[in-house]
């Protein structure tokens, strides 16, 4: 046999290999999408949000729904969403200032602002107090509200926080099983596609720019050919989640970032018999040479590197484990059993 031809076959095992660990380990059902839209919509949308909107000090514009729920990318179990409630604002009522530090601002309120009262004496809007003093108490009493009515539910709201968010947890009364965990992150939109999350990272006053949304439209709908894109990162995801003694610095933040660049480079040959298996070898080398690199630059701000912070001893140990689940056929042969 040709080399051209033991290539050919080698991909095509490697496809139908990965088709069997993405049934196996990876496909979340359609009845289990269902029912946490269903959830979503009685509870989060039906009872929480209904009592928040009518409730609240500040003014709610909508909800925006984001992350991997809804991007088609969520693996293994429908068991949590992200959810944004985008606050109502103008360019009257607040300024945004750049905090020297790429990815991050500040935002100042105008005087006469309800925002304020979540404000720094010089008027920068605490991320911090916003989440805690508005949206946390909000939160549990849209929460106890439901409680304290729903004799006849089957379930029960918890909340608690979960960093930037507030955890939402909807779950089967008596037993106290998690049937959908909810992230909802309160949002400052300015006009625009402009929206700023919680962020403290850098600064107790600064917001993160968040590109979330962008990135829903990007990846939301980029199988239209009907390729095999989806499929191949919710594989690659699931393959790293199992394998966190050996990666484990590398989250879904960084693979996704690491697929837009791969999927901007490759736009073509996604819907043939065997791209699943291609482009695995690809995408898995790619993601192998920011790692060998130490180098990982951000979709939306190619200047910032989303790996540093890791010791470069973690990167240079996970580059060396995907370079062998790419060459080594006895080692990726384990990983996807």
């Amino acid at each position: 046999m040709s080399a051209s031809a033991q290539a050919h076959e080698d991909v095509k095992a490697l496809t139908k290999k990965l088709r069997d660990f993405s049934v196996k380990y990876v496909k979340i059902s359609e009845a289990d999408k269902a029912h946490s839209r269903e959830l979503v919509e009685n509870y989060v949308k039906g009872q929480v949000m209904v009592y928040c909107e009518q409730n609240s000090a500040l003014p709610i514009l909508r909800l925006e729904y984001a992350g991997s729920a809804y991007e088609g990318l969520k693996t293994e179990a429908a068991n949590e969403v992200d959810i944004k409630v985008v606050l109502k604002t103008n360019r009257q009522e607040v300024t945004v200032e750049d905090s020297g530090i790429p990815g991050y601002v500040r935002i100042k309120g105008a005087k006469d602002s309800k925002l304020c009262k979540y404000a720094s004496s010089e008027r920068y809007i605490s991320p911090k107090r916003l989440r805690n003093r508005w949206f946390y108490r909000l939160v549990v009493k849209a929460a106890n509200a439901f409680n304290s009515n729903s004799s006849v539910s089957d379930v029960q709201l918890v909340v608690r926080y979960h960093g930037p968010a507030i955890q939402l947890d909807i779950t089967r009364k008596g037993t106290g099983g998690v049937l959908l965990s909810v992230d909802l992150v309160p949002y400052i939109h300015i006009e625009g596609d402009y929206y700023f999350a919680p962020n403290g990272a850098h600064s107790k006053l600064s917001w993160k720019k968040s590109f979330s949304l962008m990135e829903k439209s990007l990846l939301q709908h980029m199988d239209t050919d009907h390729g095999c894109r989806h499929e191949l990162l919710r594989i690659v995801k699931t393959i790293v989640n199992r394998e966190l003694s050996s990666l484990p610095a590398l989250d879904s933040y960084h693979l996704k970032t690491a697929f837009m660049h791969y999927i901007e480079e490759n736009p073509y040959n996604w819907s043939d018999q065997n791209s699943l298996g291609e482009h695995f070898i690809g995408f898995v080398g790619k993601l192998q040479a920011y790692l060998e690199e130490g180098r990982l630059p951000s979709y939306w701000l190619p200047a910032v590197n989303l790996l540093e912070g890791i010791k470069p001893r973690v990167v240079q140990n996970m580059a060396k484990r995907m370079k062998n689940i790419l060459t080594k056929k006895g080692k990726r042969n384990k990983v996807l059993k």
